[in-house]
This record gives C-alpha cells, structure tokens and sequence, in this order.
C-alpha cells in the first residue's frame, strides 16, 4: 500500500462542519469511498511524493470534507410488539356469581361463555367470597372465589394448540384428566413414497389387480419391521400403552370405542390409518388414498394438582368438566390472598388480570370498594421508524488522495476530482487525450478570464461517475474553486 503525507488533513476538518446539512446542488453524490483526490506532486522525499504548500491544505480539507459526506441521518422502519392493555366495564359486588362476558368486556381475546359449551369457557367470580377488610384497606379472596372452567373440547393454557381433546377418567379412585393433541390427514400417495407419523412408517409396495388392498411396509416407534395387507375401508390402529409397549389392532368400522379405552387408559400414542381408495392411471401409475388420525398424550393432570401457583384442578368426569380455580388454604402452603391498591389477581391464561378499584378521601386514603375490573394485555405488532447514523466513508485514507503521476487512466467506479491548473499538475495532459485539446483548451481560456472554475464532465468509462476540475490562476484561485465545489456538493 503507497503512503502519503496529508498535511493539515484533520486539523481543518472542523471547519468542514460549516458545511453540513447543505443540499446537493448537483446531480451526483461524493463521497469518500465514491472518489479519489489527484493532487499535484511537489516534493519526492525518499521516493515518495509528498503534498505541500497551499494545494495540499486545500485537497486535505477537501479530504475531509469527502469523509464527512459519508456520514449521514437515516431512517429504517422496524415491527416490535407494543402492549396494550383492554379493560372491562367497572364491576359491581352484589354477592353475585359473575360470568365474564363480551358485553361487559368488548375486546376481551378469549371465547367467553355463561356454560363450557362448544370452545367457550367460563371465567367466573363468586363475589360472595370477596370481602373489603376496612382495618387492612385490601381486599381478600376466600378459597374458590374465582374459577375458569373448560370442556372436553376447549384447549385449556395453551396445551397442545388448537387441535387438542381432554379425556377424563378415574384411575385407582383419583379423576385424572389427559390432554392430547389431535392430528388428521387426508392424502394420496404413489408407490414407493413412505408415510411417517411420529415413529411409524407405512412404505406402499403395490395394489391387487382388483383395486381392494395395498401391500405395504410398516416400520415401528422400536424399530419393528413387517409386511402387511391392507384393506381398502378398514382401519388399522397402531398404539404406545401408558407403560411403553407397543401393540396394533384392525377393525372393519371407526374404533370409536376402542379409541375411547385407549384414551380413558391413558395411552400416550394413537395412530388409526385407513387406505379409502386406489388409483391405477394410464402407464401403469398407482396411487392409494388414505386418511389417519393421530393422538399423543401432552399433559396429564390429577384432581387438586396444581397447575400453576394458587391455580389447582378440580376434575369432573361424569360432566366431563375441567375447572382451575384460586386455591386459599394457608395452613396446607396457598397464601391468604389479599389486594391492595395496584396489586392483582393474575389468570393463568390469556394475559387476563382482576383487581379492585379503591375509593379514596380528599387526603388520597382508601375508605372503600368502587368495584372490580378485568384487564387483559395483548402484545399488537406496530411498525416504528428508527433513527441512526449511516456511515459510507474509505476504509483506508491513503486510497483517497493519489498523486498526478498514479493517475495513468480514468476509474469506471470513481469520481476523479483533479485540484490545481495545468502548470502543476500532470494529469491535464491525461485530459487532453481524453476529451480533445479543443476542449481543455477552452477550460484553461475560462480559468484565465475568470480566474478559477469548477468543471463538471462526463466520465466516458461510466456516466455515472464525473470528472471535477477544481483550478484556479493560483493557490488563492484554487481554493475558492475548492470553496464553491464544497458548498454545493
């Protein structure tokens, strides 16, 4: 790498901060990275040439003026998620069994119902379990005094997503409750194209001419590998028991009830696959659809686990009903429950919250109860416009000022800024050859009348890129030509 001396580079670059936010008046850009400097060779000390006297101050500042163009305000947009909190109409307490609802709460993202039916829940408050303590000024909740209750097809704290069924059963005297998640397909397949399912596999091999079975390969969770005939219409169940073992059964209808058992059992895998028809297309393309349903054990949960914190279960096999509610029993590790002002009752799912609305004296101390709010918060994606600093300067200084004598050509992915007249610097015989002596003679003409120009020409290499003459009849001249270009650059 060549090294040059820059005398005063930095030292006038203060100066150049007179010139920042200045619109461009011209219809290009420059920039340190986007140009190069060519400075007449004054002095070769040791072989290297040095720039000094008046030129070199000017290009240095000129330098640095280039470096500081790189440097800019930009904009870029970006998605965060915001917070943002709905609220519930005040509440009051009557000693009623509250059901939340839609009307009082508009906004609430949760499916809401006054019965588990269908995908609903219930979130309930038994207000006749909520009292004021005027002595503490909070308010206290008694066991049971908030509940959420689910049914067999609602999909309770998120387990399992949206596909999920809740079987509840009795083992050894305990309700228990398994949650699994739910997976169907309907597909068609050719011959040799393997379906895998969660550990099994089912390979097609070929069809009877009679277009009534499929032969196949079937690959167990353990490993497990054998041949088997299925039938077009029946179905094939392939299960993992509660205790890991593996096992399979055929029926010729929908095991319902062998599901159910499987389930009630709690079987952590279920897969039932069915071949439903066979295709036999022209050239001899064979096809089999089918369908599966596959279950796997999540979760399973026992009548007063907790599920989280003070939240418990309360299991109801007859009914099929799940309920969480607020467990309070500081004897046996569940805290007493008490809300003061800015404190709350946090729902283990949805992001919902209930506390109490304090009424207060004119001294700002609490005397009472208004009523009671629920308040859900919901992360909403907005897109945000972020300020910062862009920066496109030369990684290496020395590559921005070179010397008459390196300019041999003109760059095709540069700015070439030419400083000083014809006298001292080389590279005007560089611009003869390359845009005619007519034409730089009528440059030196203009310099001569008027004393200094800034002459803008086309790069013949690439358009996009100009040749800047910055000259003068002297190093006075040459500066205000380097003042001019600088202002409206």
């Amino acid at each position: 790498m060549r090294k040059k001396s820059f005398l005063a580079l930095f030292i006038v670059g203060f100066v150049l901060l007179s010139y920042a936010g200045i619109a461009n008046a011209y219809a290009f850009a420059v920039n340190s990275r986007n140009s190069v400097i060519v400075l007449p060779t004054t002095k070769i000390v040791n072989g290297k040439a040095l720039h000094i006297g008046e030129d070199a101050i000017a290009g240095s500042k000129l330098g640095a003026f280039l470096v500081l163009k790189g440097i800019r305000t930009a904009y870029y947009t970006d998605k965060v998620e915001v917070p943002v909190e709905y609220h519930s109409v005040l509440i009051s307490d009557s000693d009623q069994y509250y059901k939340l609802n839609k009307i009082d709460m508009p906004d609430l993202d949760l499916n809401v119902s006054d019965s588990p039916v269908g995908k609903a829940i219930v979130v309930a408050v038994n207000f006749s379990k909520i009292y004021y303590n005027s002595t503490s000024k909070k308010v206290h909740f008694e066991d049971r005094s908030i509940e959420i209750i689910f049914n067999e097809n609602t999909t309770p704290l998120e387990l399992g997503g949206e596909n999920t069924k809740i079987v509840a059963t009795t083992v050894d005297g305990n309700d228990v409750m398994y949650i699994y998640s739910v997976e169907d397909e309907d597909g068609t397949s050719g011959f040799g194209s393997t379906i895998i399912v969660n550990g099994w596999s089912i390979t097609f091999q070929d069809i009877d001419i009679n277009q009534e079975t499929t032969f196949v390969k079937i690959k167990e969770p353990d490993g497990n590998t054998f041949n088997k005939i299925l039938e077009k219409g029946s179905y094939y169940l392939f299960y993992e028991d509660k205790n890991g073992n593996l096992d399979r059964e055929e029926f010729s209808a929908y095991p319902s009830s062998r599901l159910d058992e499987l389930q009630n059992a709690g079987a952590r895998r279920i897969l039932i696959f069915s071949p439903t028809g066979f295709f036999v297309g022209i050239g001899g393309t064979k096809q089999v659809q089918y369908s599966y349903e596959y279950y796997e054990k999540l979760r399973e949960y026992k009548d007063g686990e907790v599920y989280d914190g003070q939240w418990v279960w309360d299991i109801d096999p007859s009914s099929n009903l799940f309920t969480l509610y607020l467990h309070v029993d500081p004897e046996n590790g569940f805290n007493n429950v008490d809300l003061g002002e800015g404190t709350w009752v946090k729902f283990p799912i949805g992001e919902l919250k209930f506390h109490p609305i304090f009424t207060k004296n004119e001294d700002g101390e609490i005397t009472g109860v208004e009523g009671y709010q629920f308040v859900q918060v919901r992360r909403v994606a907005s897109q945000v416009q972020v300020k910062t600093t862009a920066v496109d300067v030369v990684d290496d200084v020395n590559e921005l000022i070179i010397t008459d004598e390196e300019l041999t050509s003109l760059p095709s992915n540069k700015n070439v800024i030419i400083i000083g007249g014809w006298v001292s610097n080389k590279a005007w015989s560089l611009l003869e050859q390359i845009y005619g002596e007519s034409t730089i003679q009528s440059i030196r003409n203009e310099i001569m009348s008027k004393g200094y120009v800034v002459k803008i020409l086309n790069n013949p290499n690439n358009p996009n890129y100009k040749v800047v003459i910055l000259a003068g009849k002297g190093y006075p001249e040459t500066a205000q030509a380097i003042e001019e270009f600088m202002k409206n650059a």
